[in-house]
């Protein structure tokens, strides 16, 4: 799975890369009647962010503010863990399960100038959670086993 979200953040940040690059060669160059270059520009943005922050969250690399763990005992560190855990697990079921209202609604929301609907850049909400969400019942599953993190 962090495989597949490496490639998706790879890519979507040459759709970004591509797209923002082609709009100023459009612009100054070619003058060509393309004109959504911004719009998919944004949905590749929307792709990144979500899957760059699966991708950051599943190798611990997400920012963090840590003020009392080096003064508490190992055991107690590893049940806040395992609390923080349970409350990202809870929040990202809760807006996965929204996301798919959002999505129905998103469908009929035509994209300006592209063939794509709203759906597509909506869609990363549910990929940035549900990995999140996996790799969170992954850490619980390490954590009730008794293994170090990973």
């Amino acid at each position: 799975m962090l495989r597949v979200n490496q490639a998706i953040v790879f890519a979507a940040m040459l759709v970004v890369l591509v797209f923002t690059f082609g709009q100023a060669v459009d612009r100054y160059a070619l003058h060509t009647a393309f004109d959504a270059h911004d719009q998919i520009a944004k949905v590749g943005l929307v792709w990144l962010v979500f899957a760059g922050m699966a991708v950051a969250y599943t190798q611990r690399e997400n920012l963090r503010i840590d003020l009392i763990a080096k003064y508490l005992p190992p055991a107690v560190v590893r049940w806040r863990d395992a609390a923080f855990e349970v409350a990202i697990l809870g929040v990202c079921l809760l807006v996965n399960f929204k996301a798919w209202s959002v999505l129905e609604v998103a469908a009929f929301q035509q994209i300006m100038g592209t063939p794509l609907t709203n759906a597509v850049p909506y869609s990363a909400i549910l990929l940035g959670t549900a990995a999140i969400a996996f790799t969170c019942v992954l850490r619980l599953v390490d954590a009730l086993a008794g293994r170090a993190q990973r």
